[in-house]
């Protein structure tokens, strides 16, 4: 609610938009939760664009953090990323992910290397619904998002 990254809106404020009488307590939370999703869809095209990296590319995605720990969380965020998603076992996975990478530079070997000869990357797998519009929620979130400052 204290601005934004991606877009580039540092003084920013939250907006709550087409609340009727008919919206329930678990919508409101699902749109917060969509929210956040967005912006954080809307930093991952952004990384795309800059690194040329498409959403093509091998790999997978994973989903770490205190929302992570949601399972409702975790569904929003496959759902409109359109990607399966992993929720790895285990705790302290930023600090695992520095490790990883610092390992990678020691030893001039790839991350993924480093992480499967760990034994890193069990867990949870989450898979997007195909039914969900992505294309249409992404279009109304934008033009919620562009139409403010």
């Amino acid at each position: 609610l204290n601005g934004e990254r991606t877009p580039n809106r540092p003084n920013a404020r939250g907006l709550v938009s087409g609340v009727q009488s008919h919206v329930t307590r678990a919508d409101f939370a699902r749109a917060a939760y969509e929210g956040v999703v967005f912006g954080l869809l809307d930093g991952l095209d952004a990384l795309r664009r800059a690194t040329g990296v498409t959403r093509g590319g091998t790999g997978r995605t994973v989903l770490v953090g205190g929302g992570a720990r949601s399972p409702a969380y975790r569904r929003i965020v496959a759902d409109l990323s359109g990607l399966a998603i992993t929720i790895p076992e285990g705790e302290e996975h930023v600090a695992i992910g520095a490790c990883v990478q610092a390992a990678a530079v020691l030893h001039e070997r790839a991350p993924e290397d480093i992480a499967q000869a760990w034994g890193l990357g069990a867990g949870t797998l989450v898979e997007p619904d195909a039914l969900v519009d992505r294309a249409a929620l992404r279009a109304r979130y934008a033009a919620v998002r562009d139409g403010t400052s």
